[in-house]
C-alpha cells in the first residue's frame, strides 16, 4: 500500500513539474508582457548584469536621488565621474557608505577628461567585458521601462539582434516653479510630460574599438545594429543619432529632467562649462532660453529673475 503511495505521489509530482516547464507560465514572451511579481523568478538562466556611466558637475543635490533610483531599477554598478573644479563640491562628501558597493566615482580632471565623450568612451571600454549592457545618461536622466523590470526588458529576444538602444527623451516642464525646493525630482515635476526627439543609448557590452558621443555611440550602424526601444532595427546611417523620428516611447523612454525650476535653469548655465569661449557661451545662453520659453510659461516673475541673476533684460 506504502509503494502505491510512493507511485502515486511520484506520478503527480512529474506530472505538475512538465505542466510547469511546458505551459505559458514559462513562457518568456508572455512574462516580458507582464510586471509581475513573478517577473524575477522567469527571467532566463543566467541573468545578465547591466552598469550606467554618468558624468556631473555640481550635482550634490541630486545624486543620492539619482543613484537610489537606478539601484532600485537594477543597475548592478554605477561609475560617476565627477567633474567639478578643484576646491569646490565633491560627489564623494554625500555618498553614503552603503552605496560603496554599487557605485565608483572617479575624479574626471585627474583622469584628464576632457568632456563627457571621453568619460562614457573611458567607462565603457573599461569595463566592456564585465557587463552584458551599458547605460550612458546625465545626472538629471532617468530611464522608465513601461511594464517591465529594466532586466527583463532588456533579455527579451526582441533585442538579441540589437547593439544600441536608442531611447527618446520626455520632458518634464518647470512646473512654474521659480525656486528650488527639496522635494524629490518626481514630486515637483509631474506629468504631462514633453515628447523629444532627442534620445540617449543603451549599449550592448563587449563591442571593440567604441567611441562614444554625447548620446549615441560613433559607431556606424553599417557595422552595428541600432534598434528602437522597441527592438526595431532602425536604418539610419548618420554617425550620432542624437535626433530620432518617429517618437517612440511604447516600451521605454528617459525622463529628462532639464528645466527643473526656473533658479536650476540658471545655475545650469552659470555653473559653467569646460574651455568655452565667450562667444560660444553667448551663443548657448540665448539657445537655452529659447528652448526654455518654448517649453515653459513665460512669467514675470521667471523673466524678472533671469534679468536679476544672467543680467539679461527679456522685455525689449
Amino acid at each position: 500500500m506504502n509503494k502505491i503511495k510512493k507511485l502515486t505521489v511520484s506520478f503527480f509530482l512529474s506530472i505538475s513539474l512538465f505542466i510547469l516547464f511546458h505551459s505559458n507560465i514559462y513562457n518568456p514572451e508572455i512574462i516580458n508582457e507582464s510586471k509581475s511579481s513573478l517577473s524575477t523568478m522567469f527571467e532566463r538562466k543566467n541573468a545578465i548584469k547591466v552598469a550606467l556611466c554618468t558624468m556631473g558637475r555640481k550635482e550634490n543635490l541630486y545624486i543620492k536621488e539619482f543613484i537610489e533610483y537606478y539601484l532600485k531599477l537594477d543597475i548592478d554598478h554605477i561609475f560617476i565621474y565627477d567633474d567639478n573644479e578643484p576646491g569646490t563640491e565633491k560627489m564623494s562628501d554625500v555618498l553614503e557608505k552603503k552605496y560603496l558597493n554599487n557605485v565608483t566615482i572617479f575624479n574626471a580632471k585627474s583622469l584628464s577628461i576632457r568632456g563627457q565623450p571621453d568619460a562614457f568612451t573611458k567607462c565603457y571600454n573599461s569595463y566592456k567585458n564585465k557587463f552584458d549592457w551599458f547605460l550612458m545618461v546625465d545626472m538629471d536622466e532617468f530611464l522608465y521601462i513601461v511594464n517591465d523590470t529594466l532586466k527583463v526588458y532588456l533579455n527579451n529576444k526582441r533585442f538579441d539582434k540589437c547593439d544600441f538602444i536608442k531611447i527618446h527623451w520626455v520632458l518634464p516642464t518647470d512646473n512654474n516653479l521659480i525656486y528650488y525646493d527639496k522635494r524629490p525630482l518626481f514630486e515637483r515635476f509631474k506629468p504631462p510630460y514633453i515628447n523629444s526627439n532627442q534620445i540617449k543609448s543603451i549599449i550592448r557590452g563587449n563591442i571593440p574599438n567604441l567611441t562614444y558621443w554625447v548620446h549615441s555611440p560613433l559607431i556606424s550602424p553599417i557595422r552595428n545594429i541600432s534598434c528602437n526601444d522597441e527592438g526595431k532595427i532602425i536604418y539610419n546611417r548618420e554617425i550620432n543619432m542624437q535626433y530620432l523620428k518617429p517618437m517612440n516611447i511604447k516600451k521605454a523612454f528617459i525622463i529628462h529632467f532639464k528645466y527643473k525650476s526656473t533658479e536650476e535653469f540658471v545655475n545650469k548655465f552659470k555653473r559653467g562649462y569646460r574651455n568655452p569661449s565667450k562667444e560660444h557661451l553667448n551663443t548657448y545662453l540665448i539657445l537655452s532660453l529659447i528652448d526654455y520659453f518654448k517649453n515653459n510659461k513665460v512669467t514675470i516673475d521667471k523673466v524678472n529673475f533671469i534679468k536679476k541673476e544672467l543680467n539679461i533684460n527679456l522685455i525689449k
